[in-house]
């Protein structure tokens, strides 16, 4: 049997012979055409590619570029505020820039240069200026007068650009020779005297070097290398020679606040590097697979008979995925804005955690009489859930603060995500932006839970397009939908956790449910706080005791649309809260806490300055080092003023004891410490301590009117 099988064998391999050589020449004909093809395909793909992470790390560049130079600019505006205040007494103006230097990152000096003889008794020439110095690896800051005739600062562009245009003006790059001895860039703005004549200019110096770590940023490729110009074509950081005969590409970002430019410089080679290794790939494999064929050919014939006895066996692989709920997430945000500036607004939100870390958020703030407000669900679990929910809370707050079109804010986050979403994770999300004026609702879906709206008799789920969530698809086109909604509306928006919430039977809660508990009577005219207890209080009741399966969250906006033409309402105290960690580096929420109490523009900055001082005081001196703590600030706003009570539970601590810092002192003579408080008064009209159940109480009162 089995020489019969051979005699078989071998008369098919005849056969076959002929028709098995010209089927390998024809499948190496396809595969030789579907390389060339795939090949200037992806060429192109790897191109645009390379243009769209170009643009993407130009931006951010240009973001973190625009956060130095926005700090420099606020910190050098604030030096000049406080010079003029201060212009009786020149030795306060090395405390201003030494303070200035030690509060503001990425600036390595200040200064401040006078017109000539304007303190006779300083001399002809005066220019209080300190810097940082590296000194056995410690930083110090040394506070020096450096105006001379071998300095003389008059004919330096800084000074003379001061004198002459009034704003910021950032100057070509430059060595200090006299100062912090290295190569500047530097933000200069006018000090007027009290009839309006500028006196002196304000100088800030930002190190070259910070500019350097731009690179952080921009390295789209190894080898790749970047630069940066000024207006007048200096280079603030120069990009290396670049080789003969090496073609490169160029991505560029012109930078409107500073004038600068930021390029990226790729090498081709550099670029289409990983192309031209999978194409030497593709062709060794090409030639292997048509060595295979050659020899499956030759094989097939051989084995013809065992194949017929051969019943292939199929091996599944069985990999259940359970992508677990959302877990509440310990990193959100404890502040819940009490909108002050918004009284015809009231909202509540509340999320209840399954585990300990997860991804549900909601979010909202106000900006211009519009009130934006989210709610979302970052898909997985754990610690990168939890990770995505932050950034995706980030950018939301820095799309409303620039942004009014809930599409456009939702497009520019799907895409920062998009770029960043190495672990396949996504979000689903629903943005929406409410005019406190009129009552129009505009809103973006992206892949979430339609909200449903509440009014007197009526009970309906909003129309929403369903849109993928973030994170999937870089480039998406999301759609804005608009609706108006009506006094004593309620608008509730929830995470599915709250409609799949199971019962020991895993029957689910699910929409009906919902609607029968916001449909029941005076529902509506509960407060928000009262709505979102009542529909956590239906899911216990329903779920009774099986376990959470996923993160429960809730956000009630109810829009009363209080006449703001009431007389009545003028006089209306308005109160808000802010808890803080005794975390210096959480001092930069004050300022955005600080701008929904809606203080008059001339009084917003210095009042948090002066909260700034107070609060980092409290955080310093009142817990001793390594033992965690909190500081509560409570703020009550009247139409005449409006009164800051900051309290902690640290050990007795009362600043207002502190000595008066004795300005008329040079910087070198005056002791360490008692400026903040100073400075506290300065801006503050009355302030007060009390230490009243173990627990410190400062409390600071600034006049309106």
């Amino acid at each position: 049997m089995i020489e019969v099988d051979k005699k078989q064998v071998s008369t098919l391999m005849k056969k076959n012979g002929h028709s098995g050589l010209w089927m390998l020449i024809l499948v190496a004909v396809l595969l030789e055409s579907t390389a060339c093809i795939q090949y200037f395909y992806t060429r192109n793909v790897v191109r645009q590619e390379t243009i769209r992470r170009a643009e993407s790390e130009l931006r951010r560049a240009e973001l973190e570029i625009n956060v130095v130079t926005t700090q420099v600019e606020m910190a050098v505006k604030m030096m000049a505020y406080l010079a003029e205040r201060e212009l009786q007494h020149p030795d306060s103006m090395f405390s201003i820039t030494r303070m200035m230097v030690e509060q503001t990152p990425n600036m390595v000096g200040a200064a401040i240069g006078f017109v000539p003889d304007y303190y006779p008794d300083k001399g002809r020439l005066f220019e209080a200026y300190s810097h940082e110095e590296e000194n056995n690896d410690k930083t110090r800051i040394l506070t020096r007068q450096i105006g001379s005739e071998e300095h003389n600062y008059l004919s330096m562009e800084w000074f003379e650009n001061g004198m002459s245009i009034d704003s910021c003006w950032w100057c070509e790059p430059y060595y200090d020779n006299a100062g912090a001895k290295q190569t500047l860039v530097s933000c200069s703005y006018p000090i007027r005297d009290a009839s309006g004549r500028i006196v002196a200019v304000a100088l800030a110096d930002v190190a070259i070097a910070h500019l350097q770590r731009v690179s952080e940023y921009l390295k789209v490729y190894p080898e790749c290398f970047y630069s940066i110009t000024s207006g007048k074509g200096n280079h603030l950081v120069e990009a290396p020679d670049t080789l003969p005969g090496r073609k490169y590409s160029v991505f560029s970002e012109f930078i409107e606040s500073t004038g600068w430019d930021i390029a990226i410089i790729i090498p081709d080679d550099v670029i289409y590097a990983d192309l031209r290794r999978m194409g030497r790939f593709v062709t060794i494999m090409m030639i292997i697979g048509l060595l295979l064929l050659l020899f499956i050919v030759y094989r097939s014939a051989v084995n013809i008979l065992n194949l017929f006895k051969i019943s292939g066996q199929n091996e599944r692989m069985g990999s259940e995925l359970r992508i677990a709920s959302k877990i509440q997430e310990s990193m959100l945000p404890k502040i819940f804005p009490p909108f002050t500036n918004c009284r015809n607004m009231e909202m509540y939100g509340s999320i209840i955690p399954a585990k300990e870390v997860g991804g549900d958020l909601y979010d909202f703030c106000v900006h211009d009489k519009k009130l934006f407000f989210c709610v979302g669900d970052v898909s997985g679990k754990g610690v990168p859930a939890s990770l995505v929910m932050a950034v995706t809370m980030s950018l939301f707050r820095y799309m409303t603060a620039h942004e009014a079109e809930p599409a456009r804010i939702v497009t520019e986050m799907n895409n920062t995500l998009a770029d960043m979403n190495d672990s396949n994770m996504f979000v689903t999300l629903i943005v929406c932006v409410l005019d406190t004026e009129n009552g129009t609702l505009r809103y973006c879906n992206a892949g979430h839970n339609a909200p449903l709206l509440c009014s007197q008799g009526d009970l309906r789920f909003l129309d929403v397009e369903a849109n993928l969530p973030l994170g999937i698809l870089s480039g998406f086109s999301f759609k804005s939908q608009q609706v108006t909604i009506s006094r004593g509306d309620t608008l509730f928006l929830y995470t599915d956790g709250l409609t799949e919430a199971e019962n020991i039977e895993k029957e689910l809660f699910g929409d009906d449910r919902l609607k029968a508990v916001l449909a029941s009577d005076k529902f509506v005219e509960l407060s928000a706080k009262a709505q979102v207890e009542k529909v956590r209080n239906e899911v216990g009741s329903f779920v009774g005791k099986a376990e959470q399966s996923d993160d429960l969250t809730m956000l009630s906006v109810r829009y009363l649309q209080v006449d703001e033409s009431d007389d009545s309402l003028k006089d209306e105290t308005l109160r808000s809260s802010l808890v803080m960690r005794n975390d210096i580096q959480q001092i930069p929420t004050l300022a955005e806490w600080v701008d929904t109490l809606s203080l008059p523009d001339a009084l917003n900055m210095t009042i948090n300055l002066a909260l700034e001082e107070a609060v980092s005081n409290v955080m310093l001196y009142a817990y001793p080092e390594g033992k965690s703590g909190s500081v509560l600030i409570d703020a009550t706003k009247t139409e005449h003023d409006v009164t800051f009570v900051i309290s902690d539970s640290g050990k007795p601590f009362d600043p207002t004891q502190q000595k008066e810092a004795d300005i008329t002192l040079s910087a070198e003579e005056r002791n360490i410490g008692g400026l903040g408080i100073h400075l506290v008064r300065q801006i503050m009209d009355e302030i007060s301590y009390e230490r009243k159940d173990d627990k410190n109480y400062l409390t600071l009162v600034k006049k309106l009117s």
